[in-house]
């Protein structure tokens, strides 16, 4: 026997109402937000940039012929950058030497030095995500991490900024031969700073991509199985987290006539081919789009680690 609908009680009638305002609200506030991102984030950037005013000696360690320090940076506006510098053990007056500046993975951070046992005689320096909240999760949790998250990522362009100041005062390091490398969540975020210093003679985007809201797709695919609701998700938390602003086919093109290398994996799971494509398209000349064999880079994957360690300094050093 088919019952009859039961009719929302008034309070129920409420709470339905109360919930459709709130998607409804916050559906526009993320449209406002994306309309407002998608504006020319370069004040911003150079503001929060501002200029450097204290660097703070956090320890140092020796690794083999190197010497690993490790640093904060404190900007006048308020921004803290953590840096790691591993550069050759001199014996008198330093050499001018090339400088490697890496972004690698979020748990990694300016730990990625210690992941080049080899430097090959480069001045190699990694920095922290300036990201003031607890790590990103799915769910609930990933959806209150939002304000974090967006403050992260809209901070980390001018933090390679500000560690360029500091880097570039070093007398180990010779200004002329200046490497900008991305890796993974790093790459988009090395073609904005690459873009916008033109200290930079060299912008590296290893298993990188384009379509930012697609890589996002990509990556929730386990905990959202419904392919429409987990588009939506992805579109949303690309607006919310400030993604128009770094999106890396905004800013591809602006790195010419200084040349753009891509290096990616043909069995990557993380990087849709059709996201990367999108990205070198993107690029103007002079770029590279290289294929390497393997999967996506881990730090436990050491093949893939060395691998590209050898394809990016092997050409570096090779000058």
């Amino acid at each position: 026997m088919v019952g009859r609908p039961v009719a929302a009680g008034p309070r129920q009638g409420r709470r339905r109402g109360r919930g459709c305002g709130c998607g409804l609200v916050l559906a526009l506030l993320l449209a406002f937000a994306g309309g407002l991102l998608e504006r020319d984030p370069t004040p911003y950037f150079l503001a929060r940039r501002s200029r450097l005013v204290a660097v703070e000696a956090q320890g140092s360690t020796r690794a083999g012929g190197s010497l690993v320090e490790r640093l904060r940076l404190r900007a006048a506006s308020g921004l803290t950058v953590e840096l790691a510098v591993k550069r050759p053990l001199d014996s008198g007056r330093p050499l001018r030497r090339p400088l490697v500046v890496l972004l690698g993975g979020f748990e990694t951070g300016r730990d990625a030095v210690d992941l080049v046992a080899d430097p090959r005689g480069v001045v190699l320096a990694a920095l922290s995500y300036p990201y003031p909240g607890p790590p990103p999760a799915h769910g609930p949790r990933g959806i209150l991490a939002l304000p974090a998250l967006r403050a992260g990522v809209l901070d980390t362009p001018p933090a390679v900024l500000l560690a360029l100041d500091h880097l570039l005062a070093r007398p180990e390091v010779d200004p002329g031969r200046v490497e900008l490398v991305g890796v993974s969540l790093g790459a988009p975020f090395a073609l904005v700073a690459g873009a916008l210093d033109r200290r930079v003679r060299r912008v590296w985007s290893v298993h990188g991509a384009g379509d930012l809201p697609l890589l996002i797709d990509t990556a929730l695919r386990r905990a959202i199985p419904f392919s429409p609701l987990r588009r939506a998700a992805a579109e949303l938390g690309y607006l919310a987290a400030g993604g128009p602003a770094v999106a890396p086919e905004r800013w591809a093109g602006r790195i010419a006539p200084r040349p753009l290398v891509m290096l990616n994996a043909l069995a990557d799971e993380r990087m849709p081919r059709r996201a990367i494509l999108a990205l070198y398209a993107r690029a103007r000349p002079p770029k590279e789009l290289i294929w390497l064999p393997g999967p996506h880079v881990e730090p436990d994957r050491r093949e893939v680690v060395e691998r590209l360690i050898d394809q990016v300094l092997g050409r570096i050093v090779a000058r």
